[in-house]
């Protein structure tokens, strides 16, 4: 499902390890894909990651440091 909204996200040498979603704290347990692109001069990094329930796509805006959750799904675990 496409989200597009701000989250918290925790993380530890620019990799994330939790994300709260709506007050909750969903603790990452593996990184899959990451990537970056540029819009304008704007650099942004993009990570699949993997909590005990769900999947997760974010998107982290390195020059204003926000997190946007763009897309979450039932991990299939």
């Amino acid at each position: 499902m496409i989200i597009n909204e701000p989250v918290t996200v925790g993380s530890v040498d620019g990799n994330p390890r939790y994300v709260i979603w709506k007050g909750r704290n969903h603790t990452i347990i593996k990184i899959g894909l990451h990537h970056h692109f540029r819009k304008g001069l704007t650099l942004y990094h993009v990570f699949s990651v993997v909590t005990n329930t769900l999947f997760f796509k974010l998107r982290l805006n390195t020059d204003n440091l926000i997190w946007h959750l763009e897309e979450i799904s039932d991990n299939g675990i």
